[in-house]
């Protein structure tokens, strides 16, 4: 870990702030920290929630928890997502979702279910275990004021009303859908139209049931639901509530069990939570300002037909904290930062939107058109047309920081989740990528990278710069090749890597810290200019101001 002790540092009382200590400011905060910088964290709970809320998320999840050393622990305490039914007015199967079949590019199960208290308690310990993070809790950011060089908010104690101020380089906003710094900057927000009040109710298992192996969507107008399998004893349900239904309906316990039992038989079930929730699709046109950043649901609601609202938290997060990092550290420019709102919103939209189509398939109330939606997807279905499986709808990059051809079409490759193989280097133990590559960017290289004579693939003026943004390079080959000076090597065990580049007719990929793909270069002559262009891309209008946690 790098630590952050220059002069000009300490004239903050952190680098980052972070309002809210749920998975998305817990995800931030250990980024930021693993990377060395000073991070204060302020949450108005005094502990974490300890009812299931969350309770599914994906590899891409595992993915990023395993840079701060935590996707094995999670993933012993989760289960595999068992996939989902969707049952029709007749209870006939209209629509079936599958896991991804292996093996998993990512290197973890493509979706699982957890419980959300292990799994906060273990992102709370990850930022324990790296340092460089005070925990403010019991306590809320009220106010927020910024100028050109940093941040200051305005802090209560909940326990006194007792108020100060706090100074950071940057504020980051992960304090929920009723954040108070989304609520100060007035973002405009676009409304997707999806607006409804859902029951839901979890129950241990506590006597022998005759319930389904796998998730079950209940698609009948008369009373809408979803059915959940959850890590050991837990069972979720999600009840759509009827148009003459109101959150008051559902206020006691004898209310709540009668509607349940239309889904199960309630005598071997324990109550462990109820919640009405108004599940809306919601995205903020413009998750920054200046020196203030929306993640999280502060950012963006959506409902939780895709399971994927805490993903979406998570990957914020993620694309977030490595261009903080550069910015901070002066391998990039300022500008980089307006990549985030760029790259996340759109890719946030996409997912609103399916999640939204699902959630109209499943709660639809007019028994005529779920009739003819059970025809169509049945059709459907036995002709292969409808997707089976749930991750394709999650898309890669589609703007941003992403590499483009002279028509400005994404280059092959660009925007995907680069795979994760099993390597190993100089017949060591296999290894995730990942932990090969560390938190930086990189490029992988099929057999050396191309035909030399199409011009040298390499300078040394390029690996400057090339290093000055702390990047790495790796050549896939045979066991037993040598390394070459600057040129590390490692053997895969799949041919998952190997594959990938073919897919795309390319030699080489260019991958970015946080694993999505830069683009993949056809030759070494396209790979020397893909590179070129995003030193430029990041590195353009940079200043002679940088800060570099390494000074100390």
């Amino acid at each position: 870990m790098r630590k952050a002790t220059s002069n000009e540092n300490q004239a903050f009382d952190a680098d980052v702030l972070v309002a809210g200590y749920g998975p998305s400011g817990a995800t931030m905060a250990a980024l930021l920290a693993k990377r060395g910088w000073r991070v204060v964290v302020v949450e108005q709970a005094a502990a974490i929630y300890d009812k299931p809320r969350a309770i599914t998320a994906d590899q891409e999840v595992l993915r990023i928890f395993q840079e701060l050393g935590i996707a094995d622990e999670v993933a012993a305490q989760a289960i595999p997502h068992p996939g989902t039914d969707y049952l029709g007015m007749d209870g006939q199967i209209i629509k079936r979702f599958y896991p991804a079949p292996p093996p998993d590019p990512l290197g973890w199960m493509p979706n699982f279910m957890f419980l959300q208290p292990e799994l906060e308690a273990a992102l709370r310990r990850a930022v324990e275990r790296v340092g460089q993070v005070r925990t403010l809790l019991a306590h809320r950011v009220t106010h927020v004021a910024q100028d050109a060089q940093g941040v200051e908010a305005r802090v209560q104690r909940l326990a006194d009303e007792a108020a100060f101020t706090l100074k950071a380089r940057y504020l980051v906003a992960a304090d929920g859908a009723s954040s108070t710094v989304r609520k100060q900057m007035q973002p405009i927000v676009e409304d997707l139209a999806f607006d409804e009040w859902w029951l839901i109710v979890d129950a241990w298992l506590r006597g022998p049931l005759d319930l389904p192996s796998r998730a079950v969507q209940y698609c009948r107008p008369s009373r809408p639901g979803t059915y959940m399998v959850g890590p050991g004893a837990l069972r979720r349900w999600e009840i759509k509530m009827l148009p003459q239904e109101t959150p008051q309906t559902f206020q006691d316990h004898d209310a709540v069990w009668r509607v349940l039992s239309e889904f199960v038989d309630t005598n071997g079930l324990e109550h462990c939570r109820t919640a009405v929730y108004r599940f809306h699709a919601l995205v903020v046109e413009q998750w920054r300002q200046g020196r203030v950043f929306l993640a999280g649901d502060a950012a963006h609601q959506m409902p939780p037909f895709l399971g994927q609202g805490l993903c979406a938290g998570v990957r914020d997060a993620f694309n977030l904290a490595w261009k903080l990092d550069a910015v901070m550290r002066g391998q990039a420019a300022d500008h980089l930062l307006d990549s985030y709102t760029d790259e996340r919103k759109r890719h946030v939209r996409t997912v609103v939107e399916h999640a939204k189509t699902f959630g109209l398939i499943i709660g639809e109330l007019n028994p005529e058109a779920a009739r003819e939606r059970d025809v169509r997807m049945v059709q459907e279905l036995a002709s292969g047309r409808a997707e089976t499986v749930r991750q394709r709808f999650i898309p890669g990059l589609e703007a941003g920081l992403i590499a483009r051809d002279a028509a400005g079409a994404p280059a092959p490759g660009a925007g995907a989740l680069f795979v994760q193989p099993w390597v190993r280097q100089g017949g060591g133990a296999w290894q995730r990528l990942d932990d090969v590559l560390g938190s930086r960017w990189a490029i992988l290289l099929l057999n050396g990278g191309g035909d030399a004579q199409e011009g040298p693939a390499w300078s040394d003026e390029l690996d400057a710069r090339w290093q000055a943004l702390d990047g790495c390079r790796l050549r896939i080959a045979a066991p037993g090749t040598c390394e070459e000076e600057g040129l590390a090597v490692v053997e895969e065990r799949d041919g998952l890597l190997a594959a990938w580049l073919n897919g795309c007719g390319a030699v080489a990929a260019v991958v970015r810290p946080d694993r999505y793909v830069y683009g993949a270069a056809r030759s070494a002559l396209e790979l020397r200019c893909m590179v070129q262009a995003l030193v430029e891309q990041v590195r353009a209008g940079q200043g002679d101001t940088r800060l570099d946690p390494a000074n100390a």
